[in-house]
């Protein structure tokens, strides 16, 4: 498997790269702290192209999904600002169904300006009862002549007070019989919708939320991919957002490792440069290889996704792996500052409260290796196989 990058993307990477930490970087900590959703910054990303390039049509400044570019994209913009970097991952998620699957009505509303970063479309997965078994999913889309009533509940939506509609999924029931899981468009100001917002630890200017549905009336141009096959069609995009995903904690943490690097470079302590102790050097040795080792297994399944090759093992194994490591490698570059490191000075406490979020994000390590093990043993073996 070959990761070097074409001129065309390492064009598209220095571009980002010089975006990121020229226009990003400087503020990520006063956005980071804020519940405000930088809009105008999001749209110099989507002017940059960034957002389109798993689409596959026009809009898609490459021409055709492309999926390590877009990890080499949210990297490098993570470097910059780690929010901003896991806002970008939804629309180019969404937008890649959008294309492939909507209706050409829908694909002419929303497309454009999804793309232009002038609107954001949610995506509703989780509920109170159900995150990463997607099969004990309760809301319910009653088809009828008209179109479909939908009613149920979503929770942990991420971006979901700054989004125009939602792309949500529910288990469908036509002429009394159920057909399976479907993907729907639904607009939020529809009536029988109602929301709330959630606080976190992190990941504040993007704010998640919960949303209530109560007999809420779509049209059937608002099925996106065929009636019942939305596990096939939506689902499987997991294995490409969830090393997405990682790539971003990389990114941020890769940031906290230069930061300390400089640090050791010029704090002396008993005589000597922090960076001549050992107990400084090595760790962030192993944290530089194990980002590295997690950055390539993010390779790995991106370019199976992109060659359409097995790559469900290599997503979750990223994810699981990736996302652990980029967590401690910011934990402990916070300790490394010292007393100053757990002020509210520097970034570090906020980077670790950010990055803590891809632990969770599209599946905990639980469930990641629960998917690696399936791949291992086959469906058959897992805790819930009867």
């Amino acid at each position: 498997m070959d990761f070097e990058l074409s001129s065309e993307q390492r064009a598209i990477r220095d571009t980002v790269r010089e975006f990121a930490r020229s226009a990003l970087a400087p503020g990520y900590l006063d956005r980071a702290r804020s519940s405000d959703f930088p809009w105008e910054l999001h749209r110099r990303v989507a002017e940059l192209g960034a957002l389109g390039v798993l689409t596959q049509d026009e809009h898609n400044p490459l021409g055709a999904p492309d999926y390590l570019t877009a990890g080499v994209v949210v990297e490098e913009l993570a470097y910059g600002d780690s929010n901003l970097a896991n806002a970008a991952i939804i629309p180019m998620f969404t937008s890649a169904l959008i294309s492939e699957f909507a209706t050409e009505p829908v694909r002419e509303r929303l497309l454009g300006p999804l793309l232009s970063g002038e609107i954001y479309l949610a995506f509703g997965l989780t509920e109170p009862g159900s995150g990463s078994d997607a099969a004990a999913m309760r809301t319910t889309a009653v088809a009828d002549a008209d179109g479909y009533s939908i009613s149920g509940e979503k929770t942990s939506v991420t971006m979901l007070g700054e989004s125009e509609a939602i792309l949500l999924l529910a288990r469908t029931v036509r002429d009394g019989a159920a057909v399976g899981v479907s993907a729907f468009v639904v607009p939020l100001d529809a009536p029988g919708i109602a929301t709330a917002s959630m606080h976190d630890t992190g990941w504040r200017s993007l704010g998640r939320g919960t949303l209530a549905l109560e007999e809420v009336r779509v049209s059937a141009e608002a099925l996106v991919g065929a009636e019942g096959a939305a596990f096939r069609t939506v689902l499987s995009g997991f294995d490409f957002t969830r090393p997405l995903l990682v790539l971003t904690a990389v990114g941020c943490a890769s940031v906290a490792i230069d930061d300390t690097v400089r640090y050791a470079r010029e704090r002396s302590a008993f005589g000597a440069p922090l960076a001549r102790f050992e107990g400084i050097s090595f760790p962030l040795a192993e944290h530089a290889t194990r980002l590295e080792a997690a950055r390539l297994l993010c390779y790995a399944a991106l370019c199976g996704r992109g060659a359409g090759t097995a790559h469900t093992a290599h997503a979750a194994m990223a994810k699981w792996f990736g996302a652990q490591a980029a967590t401690a490698a910011v934990h402990d570059c916070l300790l490394m500052h010292g007393n100053y490191g757990y002020t509210t000075e520097l970034p570090f406490e906020q980077r670790l409260r950010d990055v803590m979020a891809i632990e969770i994000a599209d599946g905990t390590a639980q469930v990641q290796k629960m998917i690696i093990a399936r791949e291992l043993f086959g469906a058959d073996f897992l805790p819930y196989a009867r």
